[in-house]
């Protein structure tokens, strides 16, 4: 008796293989997983904005691929119930000896498993990028995560829409509005405003995805398309029981009282989903975790008032050139983890933003938030000429305004420094002393002219509290740390005080320079600085300029030894020191005619150097190098011989002294690593000018205040992976290209000086004659000189233009051979993908050929031979 009673799962089991082999034995089935391929493999790789990217991820298919799954998923679920109505089978399969659940969860098991298959054929995309650079793992199992449960939470609306309806057609066309509901939802909250817009928009499958798109498994997300997919599983049971229904007049209507369940149970699953988001359930699978915010990150977040939450609006571009998207892409990233871990402490909200719409002009009328034009070579190669890419921080009353966010900062810092100016969290005190370096700017009665700010100045007033101390006045007390640039300007009565304050062991971060480049007029040669170096038991000499011939930029080499690269690369002992807060982690800084720093003999300081030059380095002195100018002013002399010494020359040091007279200061020998240029290169974000002096700077002060809160935030820099083996062709044809250049303007010279040559000749020819008396001479030299400089001016032209000729040419052949590049790589990324789906075609064929071979009669095979070889 109990071998006709079922195995528990038996049925589900038998309707599993069923569909699932029945998916397989149809041409169609292939057709319709081959072109999900093809078409994902396009918008992956296609579009010109992942070249543009370089970068060895999916994003560009991250973009589209949920709206893909409109289309898809209704072609595998469609004949599901549709056809076993039009055959009349239905009634067969719901008569089996199986519970309703069964039924349909074996067929959406065997969807499921379909979707899974025609998913591992899409891995061909991860195997192109591994081709052309190497992608992050973690990055990729979460993105395949994200596809994979997006298919599993969209599969059963396809089964819903099959249920309804016998034709095939209606199904798909039934089975895609379905799935394009909470695919689309996101775009529906633009017919809502305030929070209705905003929850649309949380409970839309691409929101959801985005996490685990970039790297991050997140509870919320695994809820949402777990809750989503029972939500609509229930309601299929249901509708799978509807033979039960009582028919009779005057029964209940059991078809509304079903989709009033299915209803509620999506509900309870939004419900869910919320709740979800409460918890700081996220988890970063990239190997670099890039999205994982630190420790210091975290405990300030906790130390914001819940009563007083920080509201982030961000006004970003959706497209923005190759330059801006490492920024843009890490700030989308960093701000969801902020919202995250933020909870009820912050709130931050991404706001899509292009030119002339209500939200670039809410930017720009209420907050003063500008496009950002971007430099025309960028503006060719993207399309987009102006970009948004600002910030409002909002905590009650008090807001802070970022207009256009520099391509240089590290994000974390600069989203959790900006939270806190707008939190108002208590701050330190920093003094910066009047001197002849005018940081704070004002009127200058030498040149009569107004200065402006350093923008070092604006730089510290986002973290301190900024006074302007006079330097002929008693300082104030509360100064938590004290800012002396140039002080070698300073009057003796000023130096005095100076010392003074620095004998009583407050922080102090003092900046002396042989040669200061932003205003050569302060160079301390003749001055008197003894007293206080005497006070920080330091010796510097104000007549020595270092200089090093380590400098690691091709692009540079034209700089002379005495602009300083402080780097890994010098061959120094320890160019940055490594057991100092200050400088552990920096990569690179440029000091521009430093001088160099040691300990007094006198004196019983602790003296650690913090960043030394390399090697090959020495001294060279300030009369040798500067030359005074006729007109007034200084020349610099270039071409002197550099012999490098014995001696190990620091650029700047930490000193502290205990006991009476302490002291607590740190010395660096330059005071131009503070100056405008550098925080120019960080506002461009110059590619491979990545220098830490600002970073530098702002950890001393910090250092010395004890804020040390932000230190470990500055030198963080996330690693986005590239298309390393595309860069490596481009950066040939790159360099070809430079070689070619150099040799036509090398060329254009030879061709000018040749022409000059002939024309020097000539005067010559006319001055050697002796025929010719001294007038004479004059005259013929003049219309020589005439007639030649005519001929100059028009063969320097032509040579000009042969140049800009030769030039752009080299210029159009480098683009192209990197756009063969790109089609190549296109071509085989479209090409690779559907391959595997039609050889699994030809084998499953093969094999069901041969199966159909076997159960025919070896009798009846030979007959049919027999009668084709007689036809």
């Amino acid at each position: 008796m109990s071998a006709l009673v079922p195995r528990r799962g038996a049925a589900l089991w038998a309707v599993f293989r069923r569909e699932f082999s029945g998916y397989f034995g149809n041409p169609a089935g292939y057709v319709f997983i081959t072109l999900f391929v093809f078409l994902s493999a396009i918008a992956a790789f296609w579009q010109e904005q992942f070249f543009l990217a370089n970068l060895a991820n999916l994003d560009q298919l991250n973009r589209y691929f949920p709206y893909l799954l409109v289309f898809l998923i209704p072609s595998i679920t469609m004949g599901l119930w549709a056809e076993e109505k039009r055959e009349g089978t239905e009634e067969l399969i719901l008569t089996l000896p199986a519970r309703d659940w069964e039924l349909v969860l074996g067929k959406y098991l065997a969807a499921l498993g379909i979707y899974t298959v025609a998913l591992f054929f899409s891995l061909s995309h991860v195997l192109v990028l591994s081709w052309l650079g190497s992608p992050d793992p973690g990055l990729m199992v979460s993105t395949y995560l994200g596809y994979w449960a997006m298919g599993a939470a969209l599969l059963p609306l396809g089964l819903l829409a099959s249920e309804l309806t016998e034709n095939l057609t209606v199904a798909f066309i039934l089975g895609a509005l379905l799935c394009a509901l909470p695919v689309f939802a996101r775009h529906a909250g633009n017919l809502f405003s305030g929070g209705s817009a905003r929850l649309l928009e949380r409970l839309s499958i691409p929101e959801q995805f985005r996490d685990l798109s970039a790297g991050v498994i997140t509870a919320q997300a695994l809820v949402y398309f777990a809750s989503l997919t029972a939500a609509v599983l229930i309601t299929c049971i249901a509708m799978a029981g509807r033979r039960r229904w009582p028919r009779k007049p005057g029964s209940p209507p059991m078809a509304l009282h079903t989709w009033i369940r299915g209803v509620s149970a999506t509900v309870m699953a939004a419900a869910l989903t919320l709740l979800a988001a409460g918890f700081v359930g996220r988890l970063d699978v990239t190997s670099e975790q890039i999205h994982s915010l630190s420790a210091d990150t975290r405990k300030l977040i906790a130390g914001i008032d819940p009563k007083k939450p920080v509201f982030i609006q961000a006004f970003f571009s959706p497209d923005v050139p190759r330059t801006y998207l490492d920024v843009r892409n890490d700030l989308v990233a960093f701000l969801r983890e902020f919202d995250a871990a933020g909870r009820e402490r912050i709130e931050s909200r991404i706001i899509e933003t292009v030119k002339y719409s209500p939200e670039a002009r809410e930017a720009r009328e209420r907050y003063g938030i500008n496009p950002l034009r971007v430099d025309l070579a960028e503006e060719a190669r993207s399309g987009a000429n102006e970009i948004y890419l600002g910030l409002v921080f909002t905590c009650g009353s008090e807001e802070f305004v970022i207009p256009a966010f520099d391509r240089g900062l590290p994000v974390e810092y600069e989203l959790m420094r900006s939270i806190r100016v707008v939190s108002r969290a208590q701050r330190k005190k920093v003094g910066i002393l009047d001197t002849g370096a005018r940081l704070s700017g004002g009127f200058d009665f030498q040149t009569k002219r107004q200065s402006n700010p350093w923008s070092v100045v604006a730089e510290l007033k986002k973290q301190y509290e900024v006074a302007q101390v006079p330097a002929g006045a008693a300082y104030p007390d509360d100064l938590d740390a004290l800012i002396a640039v140039v002080p070698a300007s300073l009057d003796a009565p000023e130096q005095q005080r100076l010392a003074a304050y620095i004998e009583t062991g407050k922080p102090v971060l003092a900046l002396f320079d042989p040669m200061p480049a932003f205003n050569l007029a302060l160079s301390p040669q003749g001055s008197d600085s003894a007293i206080l170096l005497k006070a920080l038991g330091v010796d510097w000499r104000p007549d020595r300029i270092v200089w090093d011939t380590y400098n690691p930029h091709p692009q540079l080499r034209s700089l002379p030894p005495e602009i300083v690269f402080v780097g890994k690369g010098s061959e120094a002992a320890m160019p940055f020191q490594l057991k100092d807060e200050i400088t552990s982690g920096l990569q690179e800084m440029v000091l521009l005619y430093p001088g160099a720093l040691k300990a007094r003999s006198d004196s019983h300081v602790e003296f650690v150097p913090l960043l030394t030059a390399g090697r090959k380095s020495g001294t060279i002195r300030w009369s040798d190098l500067v030359q005074p100018s006729l007109i007034g002013g200084y020349s610099i002399v270039r071409g002197l011989p550099h012999d490098p010494g014995n001696e190990t020359l620091v650029l700047a040091a930490r000193v502290r002294k205990k006991g009476p007279n302490p002291v607590n200061a740190i010395v660096v020998a330059d005071a131009d690593l503070l100056g405008e240029e550098f925080f120019e290169i960080r506002r461009r974000g110059v590619e491979g000018m990545n220098f830490d002096n600002i970073t530098f700077a702002l950890n001393a002060i910090d250092e010395l205040t004890g804020d040390r809160s932000f230190i470990a935030l500055r030198k963080r820099r996330p690693k986005h992976r590239t298309l390393e083996a595309l860069e490596a062709r481009t950066r040939t044809y790159e360099d070809q290209r430079r070689q070619e250049t150099q040799q036509a303007a090398a060329t254009a010279e030879l061709r000018l000086r040749e022409a000059q040559a002939r024309l020097d000749a000539a005067v010559r020819a006319i001055e050697s004659r002796g025929d010719l008396d001294g007038q004479t001479k004059q005259i013929m030299i003049s219309n020589v000189q005439s007639a030649e400089s005519r001929r100059l001016s028009v063969a320097r032209a032509n040579i000009d233009d042969e140049r800009q000729r030769q030039i752009e040419n080299a210029r159009i052949q480098m683009e192209g051979s990197v756009r063969g590049i790109q089609n190549t790589i296109k071509l085989l990324a479209i090409s690779l993908p559907p391959v595997p789906a039609f050889l699994l075609f030809i084998f499953v064929s093969l094999r069901k050929l041969r199966r159909e071979r076997l159960r025919i009669a070896p009798e009846r095979l030979v007959a049919a031979r027999k009668e084709t070889s007689e036809a």
